[in-house]
């Protein structure tokens, strides 16, 4: 849920920061530097303690997308469920639908990039 950590399991993100003071929760803003799209600044819709949060792009090329992350207890471990709704200007909509396979292996790429930065985090704990 800190999502100062993006810069690390995320691709393409090169900053990620909170821009309103804690405790983060509904109503909380942040930004998040892409390399290639640029600042893209977002509010929390949404949020679970320890479980969920969604956010809205409220300012860059993604304005009006809508993300949703939800953890969930599953056997010894967790399963991170991750939902996308796109919004922007037209050309950006079409250009995310020839896209839609990249960005899903792109999404399941960074998910298990995360995966493996939490399991080293348990094993050297």
């Amino acid at each position: 849920m800190d999502v100062t950590n993006d810069i690390y399991w995320r691709s393409g993100i090169i900053k990620a920061v909170w821009t309103s003071e804690p405790p983060y929760g509904l109503g909380s803003t942040g930004e998040h530097t892409h390399e290639k799209m640029g600042v893209m600044n977002w509010e929390v819709i949404s949020f679970q303690e320890g479980s969920s949060f969604e956010f809205i792009h409220t300012a860059g090329g993604l304005k009006g997308s809508i993300a949703y992350f939800n953890v969930e207890s599953e056997d010894n471990g967790s399963r991170i469920n991750v939902q996308m709704r796109m919004s922007g200007p037209f050309i950006m909509r079409v250009l995310m639908i020839f896209m839609a396979g990249i960005i899903h292996k792109g999404v399941r790429g960074d998910l298990q990039k995360l995966k493996e930065l939490l399991e080293k985090q348990i094993t050297d704990a």
